[in-house]
């Protein structure tokens, strides 16, 4: 005479499983913007570290030449510097343009623009820099 045993189910049940699915999306929510902004903070710190040796190119070329006018240009865009001064952008993945405007014998202005509009600006060799967000003026320095 054989006795059925009760068979013990291992496993998770399906509320069990929407419990954790929900878990798991609450804390992604929470995790990816702010890991988003983590490397939105890096990046826009390279840039500045970016801009800064643009500056730095362009100080040496001023004590050498006496001007900031490489070429006589008034402007530079990222190509122009590194056809100008051998400069390409370091470590901000691609998502920074950089360019040199009113350039004068004893001045210029850096700004930096993220493509999704946000941007740097260094003004009067960078002695006063700013930074703003997208649809902001960027003309100069609020």
């Amino acid at each position: 005479m054989s006795t059925a045993q009760p068979s013990s189910q291992h496993g998770l049940t399906l509320i069990e499983l929407m419990v954790v699915i929900a878990i798991i999306s609450i804390i992604a929510a929470i995790a990816i913007p702010a890991y988003n902004g983590y490397i939105r903070e890096t990046r826009l710190g390279v840039a500045r570290v970016n801009a800064d040796s643009i500056r730095l190119f362009l100080e040496d070329f001023q004590l050498d030449n006496g001007t900031y006018k490489a070429g006589g240009n008034t402007s530079f865009d990222t190509a122009a510097l590194n056809a100008s001064f051998s400069w390409t952008p370091d470590g901000d993945g691609g998502a920074y343009d950089y360019s040199v405007v009113n350039v004068t014998t004893n001045s210029y202005d850096i700004l930096v623009t993220h493509r999704d509009g946000d941007w740097v600006r260094c003004e009067n060799r960078m002695n006063s820099c700013c930074d703003g967000k997208a649809g902001e003026d960027n003309s100069a320095c609020p």
